[in-house]
């Protein structure tokens, strides 16, 4: 069995994580393009016109032509309103996401007189690690999980559940809270945090959209209108909510699974950096053995608070499943985790 070093580990999914997160504003960019490119060739961003061109226009506009200068002077014109409507957007989503995990979880802080031995494990490997000290949080759950979060300095923390702390010893603890720590020292939960705000926009255009469609199908005056000669405003109307709903859909799945295959980047990278951390890769695997065993945390329904686990208990149920070869592989796409038993395996390795 080939040896692949810690250190060689995490470079490999820094640069993978660093390339996928790049898709997220292509996405974004490509679908409000595609929208552009596909009024035009339907005649909706340059009509057709009997007779002659439309004023302004030095060729003849027809159905099924794109019209390259009408294309590039809409989208330079969209774009700014775009990037501001996506950046207030993102800038609200991304300072609340603090406050809304922990009122999923329910946490509670920990301080030093509350529990010396898990307040001095985490201590200890923030000294030997050099990373700043956590807020440390408390979840009242029997089963064995932990997670880290926050976006910057003061709000960041390793939450951990009563089971993981009762449940688990010292060396074992030691190496969770390490994995918890490299994801606080990686900024993997502010990654992460931008790559859930990123889907959320794809999903909630998707949601609008469609609610308008149909709407719009629905509207009784519809039918009145296009009797008198005016519904054409609001087949184009209709025409874009379609293209809209289409590629938001499609930047939905793409920036869905970009986000799936980030996170499960940086567990690998978390499980390399933990066990370094802690000194004992052993003791990693033997945690996360015990912890897919009974991942607990089931009263937490959301999935974007949900993936921030060490283990999803969702996909650990999953996984039960002993899937095989292609089928495996393909499910493991949509999975915020890596397999348990792969990265158990990596672990021995070092």
């Amino acid at each position: 069995m080939k040896y692949v070093g810690i250190q060689t580990q995490i470079w490999r999914n820094n640069r993978n994580s660093i390339l996928l997160l790049c898709l997220f504003p292509l996405i974004i960019l490509a679908m409000v393009f595609a929208v552009i490119l596909c009024l035009d060739f339907f005649g909706v961003l340059c009509p057709i016109v009997e007779g002659g061109c439309p004023e302004g226009h030095a060729t003849y506009m027809k159905y099924g032509i794109l019209h390259w200068p009408e294309v590039r002077h809409s989208f330079w014109e969209v774009l700014p309103y775009t990037l501001q409507i996506v950046g207030v957007w993102f800038i609200i989503a991304y300072c609340a996401n603090t406050a809304i995990i922990r009122h999923a979880t329910h946490a509670k802080p920990l301080e030093r007189k509350d529990n010396l031995r898990v307040y001095n494990i985490v201590e200890n490997l923030c000294i030997a690690g050099g990373i700043e000290m956590p807020q440390i949080n408390i979840v009242e759950d029997n089963g064995l999980n932990a997670f880290a979060s926050g976006i910057d300095i003061p709000s960041f923390t390793i939450t951990l559940t009563t089971g993981l702390i009762d449940k688990l010893n010292d060396a074992e603890l030691a190496a969770v809270v390490g994995h918890e720590l490299t994801h606080i020292k990686n900024r993997d939960t502010r990654l992460m945090v931008v790559c859930i705000v990123f889907v959320g926009i794809f999903s909630t255009i998707q949601m609008v959209s469609m609610k308008l469609l149909s709407a719009m199908l629905r509207g009784p005056r519809n039918h009145s209108r296009s009797r008198r000669g005016g519904g054409s405003g609001g087949v184009i109307i209709i025409f874009a909510l379609i293209l809209v709903l289409i590629w938001s859909t499609i930047g939905y799945i793409f920036s869905w699974l970009t986000r799936l295959a980030i996170s499960r980047s940086r567990e690998y990278v978390a499980d390399a950096g933990g066990a370094e951390l802690c000194g004992d890769p052993l003791a990693l695997a033997s945690a996360l053995q015990k912890i897919s065993d009974y991942p607990g945390l089931d009263t937490v329904r959301r999935s974007d608070v949900a993936q921030l686990y060490i283990i999803h208990p969702d996909e650990e149920f999953d996984n039960d499943m002993k899937l095989k070869g292609i089928i495996a592989k393909a499910n493991i796409m949509f999975c915020t985790h890596p397999d348990t038993p792969e990265r158990i395996r990596l672990l021995k390795q070092f």
